[in-house]
């Protein structure tokens, strides 16, 4: 058996590593799950990596390399006859994960020599965030980020109980804030108008224009502002708004190439100018959650 050490490059989402990949030749009776097991890789990663289409058309003689067990992506190219849902298939991942990986904003018009990154399962920062809703999901999938913008989340709370986007907006015009809404995002704690949990994407995510919700101006120009309802000084957020967060939150970090430490609070990121969100908000726990 020869090992060869390959470096690859994959583009957008990680930065080149040193992989060493194992050269396996396939012998009589062999399946390519059986060959996955003994290497300790997923059957999806064995399969991308060496751009299998079919796995039942395995046959002796064939030379497989098997990819690290850490690795989080391959590239596949597009052949004639292929669809992001019959690939998706094919790859054990679903179609939904490789139109927002890829930034895919018509399925139906993928070509043929397109080459699309393939999430390997098990990679937690591939999931489907399933903790948004479908209209939600549509929504943020209907505008994309201005690449190389945004490099971190603040986190606030409106520190009001009561309280709702629109209404804030009206406040915020009425402040001299010419585009309002201070925030990318509100989300509702369901005292008015929005449900609990439900997710407001201001004009400013939507033009993918700066904020307004930190002192510095260059901060509001790289930051995204996500704003919970709530003054979490006297109590915590709603179980739904943190899902929604989380949920948000791993979305933003995909679209934006964001990392776990890149999610912060207001008062971490200006100390003694504020205690928002409130000493009821835990951003070691939303960290974790991320992370897990």
């Amino acid at each position: 058996m020869r090992i060869f050490f390959v470096t690859l490059f994959f583009s957008g989402i990680i930065a080149p590593f040193l992989w060493a990949s194992t050269v396996h030749v396939v012998k009589k009776n062999e399946t390519l799950g059986g060959i996955a097991q003994r290497y300790g890789v997923s059957v999806s990663a064995l399969q991308a990596y060496n751009g299998i289409s079919n796995p039942n058309l395995l046959f002796v003689g064939k030379k497989l390399k098997i990819p690290a067990g850490n690795l989080r992506e391959v590239s596949y190219v597009v052949r004639k006859g292929d669809s992001l849902g019959l690939i998706a298939k094919r790859f054990g991942v679903s179609s939904n994960d490789l139109a927002l990986i890829n930034k895919i904003s018509r399925p139906d018009l993928i070509r043929v020599g397109q080459k699309l990154t393939i999430p390997l399962s098990g990679s937690k920062r591939f999931a489907t965030p399933n903790l948004l809703d479908s209209t939600t999901l549509s929504r943020l999938n209907s505008i994309r980020p201005t690449p190389g913008k945004w490099d971190r989340i603040i986190i606030h709370h409106s520190a009001t109980p009561i309280d709702d986007a629109v209404n804030m907006h009206k406040v915020h015009l009425a402040r001299g804030m010419k585009n309002g809404l201070a925030y990318h995002f509100v989300i509702s704690n369901g005292s008015r108008k929005a449900r609990d949990g439900e997710i407001y994407l201001s004009n400013r995510w939507k033009g993918q224009l700066d904020g307004g919700h930190v002192k510095k101006h260059s901060a509001n120009q790289t930051s995204i502002g996500i704003c919970l309802i709530g003054n979490f000084e006297v109590r915590p957020p709603t179980s739904k708004q943190l899902s929604a967060l989380e949920g948000l939150c791993e979305y933003l970090m995909k679209r934006c190439n964001l990392q776990v430490n890149d999610v912060t609070t207001h008062t971490i990121f200006h100390p003694k100018h504020t205690v928002c969100p409130g000493k009821h908000f835990s951003l070691t726990g939303l960290r974790r959650r991320l992370i897990d």
